[in-house]
């Protein structure tokens, strides 16, 4: 515990003054914060316990928190509380669990969850509402179950309980209330008030009618300084009416610079902050971090923060998913009850690691009844392989630079990414649609590779039970529209964002300095939209096509999740209920023959379903892949490759390269960039592309065509160039005469790793100059 000597030292002066007076006496409250939990119940690797391969997955543990835990409050002077910031639980494999675990295995008879069983075996005193609570409520009132069950209050001062039934009858019962007082072991009352996130609306499901002090039309900033009198209430009344002299605000803002920069400064007489949401680590340099953790993201434990009257509150936060157990003592002055100082604070490890001497055995208890249970149901998801992948496929990464000039992280929140790319494809197969769009918020992890993927992968990607939709006919304004506002935050430093969509079915170029839109129809972000089939729907940044086209999205989004104008776009979606969601698409996807657009492959011979040709890493530095921001793409240039008359091996630059095999049976490697590959004559035949990749290289049969007497056309719709499928790749095969005569359609070129599926002539073939 560290302590702070400048504040006892100051205690003791005044302590010296005051002679033979009566000694001002103080009691220690401890406050031990949790946060995040997000049911990170086995370890901190997610689904692995103790793997030598994988050393984080020897820290965290709900069962080693609560060791952890169970010592600080067994050597902790005076009261303990132990409070959580929010999001008790995530949507995913280990929730899932308790859903087919544990439907009636509740004490009343009832839903259970392997969560709230650690949590009331830790004896959590207060916890507040998240918004990962209410990510399942348009499926049932889940939230509310969780809070009666879990043993703890849930807090918040700016929800209105009265929305539902079940959270009434909650408030009633004194389970859910906007805050609770606590009495300590000399009498002291300390008072804790929970605050939600006003973004719950546009990322989670709550019940309609929840949020207090709230507007759609208000930007998140303005919603924030409207929850605050709801918050100076509840203090003025703890304070004034309850007698409370120490105030705790728990607050899951989404991001501690909420609290720092708005709250804070926007309050009175609160003493301490928890923030919750954001996932930053706050550490102070003696604090033990975990091997392969999360680097600190403050460097001191608490911040301290002055508040609308100039008082200093301490702010800390808790990181996320049972990795560390926050400490703080404070002195509580005898005669006032308020508090007289900071003694000391602590962010405590969770580790379970043989080399480490802050090791903790788990309480065993939780892990047989929690962790056991939970690791045997991922097992089992992981004994299910759908497919295999030969890449690393890449998701969340939450990176973004300070200040530009950087190049920053590609995540599925700031940039073209292999795992968006393959999601995106996944919603468009399911939902039978020319485009489709994943929010990348809703892309929670990574696929490791290459090896198999399973079900269990699919879950911890894709944990929420959002359903595919599909809207029949949207048209270029309103798809704009939409894209405007996936990059309406996004910057050239690449701050993530999880409105940020990938996509399918078309290659979208945005600027990052342009302006951002606002309101509907405006913004000059979207340059270009050209879909797959080679339409040019928008054109330097005005939309140049009347053409309609089928849209697939998830319901989250579809509902305005995220933000999205669907309703302000007047975008009709089907009323066919969906059953499917999107975790069961993306596996759906996978398993689907290639035959019908799916992923699976024929036989071993035909390699991963999931290859680099398609899916392999992109960069958000080149003007190549699906989405190209202008503001940090740069051109690459390359040089001109030719082969000779025998059977060469080409291999090209990293840049845009234009590779001529020339005739003979030639192997062909285009590298990183964009590349073109020229044919000339039907006797460049035989040859072999390695890394064809759709979005970025492209075949040129246009000299070809021509020696064919082909003008003004690509040779498919005459039936003069067709795709078949073949053991490890697809055929791009020359009719001579097209399909009205009848010369036999022979092979030119295989494109290794790639389906017929997934070549779409528009994109892959250079446009053929116009007659």
């Amino acid at each position: 515990m560290k302590t702070f000597n400048h504040r006892l030292g100051a205690l003791a002066a005044s302590l010296m003054l005051a002679g033979s007076l009566s000694a001002v006496q103080a009691e220690t409250l401890t406050i031990l914060h949790l946060g995040d939990q997000e049911s990170w119940l086995i370890s901190a690797q997610g689904n692995l316990r103790d793997d030598a391969g994988q050393a984080i997955s020897f820290y965290g543990g709900v069962d080693r928190l609560a060791t952890v835990v169970a010592n600080r409050k067994a050597a902790a002077p005076g009261t303990v509380l132990t409070l959580n910031a929010g999001d008790s639980f995530l949507p995913g494999p280990r929730l899932t669990a308790s859903f087919v675990n544990l439907t009636n295995a509740h004490p009343d008879g009832g839903q259970d969850f392997y969560d709230a069983i650690a949590i009331r075996l830790i004896g959590v005193d207060a916890t507040t509402f998240g918004n990962h609570e209410f990510d399942l409520d348009n499926t049932g009132p889940v939230a509310a179950r969780f809070a009666e069950v879990s043993g703890t209050t849930y807090l918040s001062v700016n929800l209105d309980f009265s929305a539902t039934p079940e959270l009434a009858a909650l408030e009633a019962q004194g389970k859910v209330s906007a805050s609770k007082v606590f009495t300590t072991a000399g009498g002291k009352k300390v008072g804790v008030i929970g605050v939600t996130t006003p973004l719950l609306p546009s990322i989670s499901s709550p019940p309609a009618g929840l949020m207090k002090n709230w507007s759609a039309a208000n930007s998140e900033l303005q919603n924030l300084q409207a929850l605050l009198p709801l918050v100076q209430a509840e203090i003025d009344d703890l304070r004034n009416n309850q007698g409370v002299g120490v105030v705790v605000v728990m607050s899951h803002l989404q991001n501690a610079q909420n609290e720092r920069t708005v709250m804070i400064p926007g309050l009175r007489g609160v003493d301490l902050v928890i923030s919750g949401g954001g996932h930053e680590l706050m550490t102070d340099p003696d604090d033990l971090l975990i091997n392969g953790g999360v680097a600190a993201s403050f460097t001191t434990h608490p911040v301290e923060v002055l508040d609308a009257d100039g008082q200093t509150v301490r702010l800390v936060t808790g990181h996320f998913g049972n990795r560390y157990v926050g400490e703080v003592q404070l002195d509580v002055n005898d005669s006032t009850g308020r508090v007289a100082g900071l003694i000391g604070s602590k962010m405590i490890r969770v580790s379970g690691a043989a080399a480490d001497a802050d090791r903790v055995t788990g309480d065993a208890t939780i892990n047989a009844q929690v962790v056991t249970p939970v690791l045997g149901y991922i097992a089992a998801l992981n004994a299910q392989v759908l497919g295999t992948t030969g890449v690393q496929l890449n998701g969340p990464t939450h990176a973004a630079c300070p200040a530009a000039p950087c190049q920053y992280v590609e995540g599925v929140r700031n940039a073209d990414i292999n795992l968006g790319n393959l999601v995106a494809d996944a919603m468009r197969f399911q939902g039978n649609a020319d485009v489709a769009i994943q929010n990348g918020g809703g892309i929670r992890t990574n696929i490791g590779g290459p090896g198999n993927v399973t079900t269990g992968d699919t879950f911890n990607v894709l944990p929420f039970t959002n359903l595919v939709k599909r809207a029949p006919v949207m048209n270029a304004t309103q798809l704009k529209d939409l894209m405007e506002h996936s990059v309406a935050a996004s910057t050239p430093t690449g701050s993530p964002q999880g409105r940020f969509a990938q996509i399918s079915g078309m290659q979208v170029t945005y600027d990052t300095t342009q302006a951002a839109r606002t309101t509907l129809g405006t913004g000059q972000r979207i340059r270009r939209i050209v879909l797959d089939d080679g339409t040019v729907l928008v054109d330097n940044g005005a939309v140049v096509s009347p053409r309609t086209f089928s849209f697939a999205t998830i319901d989250f989004t579809a509902n305005g999740g995220d933000g999205y104008p669907f309703a302000a776009n007047n975008v009709v979606f089907e009323n066919a209920v969906s059953t499917v969601s999107y975790q069961e698409a993306f596996a759906n996807f996978i398993k689907a023959p290639k035959a019908q657009g799916g992923l699976q492959r024929d036989n071993a011979a035909d390699g991963d379903e999931i290859t680099a040709n398609l899916y392999g890493a992109e960069n958000a530095f080149d003007r190549h892949g699906r989405l190209i921001d202008l503001a940090v793409a740069q051109a690459t240039p390359g040089i001109a490759i030719n082969g000779t008359g025998a059977r060469d091996t080409l291999v090209g630059t990293a840049g845009d390269d234009v590779i001529t095999g020339g005739a003979g049976a030639d192997t062909l490697t285009g590298g990183a960039g964009g590349d073109v590959f020229r044919y000339t004559s039907v006797r460049d035949a035989g040859d072999t592309i390695t890394d064809f990749t759709p979005y970025e290289d492209k075949l040129d049969l246009n000299p070809l065509l021509v020696s064919l007497g082909v003008t003004g056309s690509n040779g498919v719709a005459s039936g003069h160039v067709r795709f078949a499928d073949v053991i490890g790749g697809v055929q791009v095969l020359v009719d001579n005469d097209g399909s009205a005569g009848p010369a036999v359609a022979r092979p030119l070129i295989t494109l290794k790793g790639l389906t017929a599926a997934q070549i779409a002539p528009g994109r892959d073939l250079v446009a053929t100059p116009a007659p």
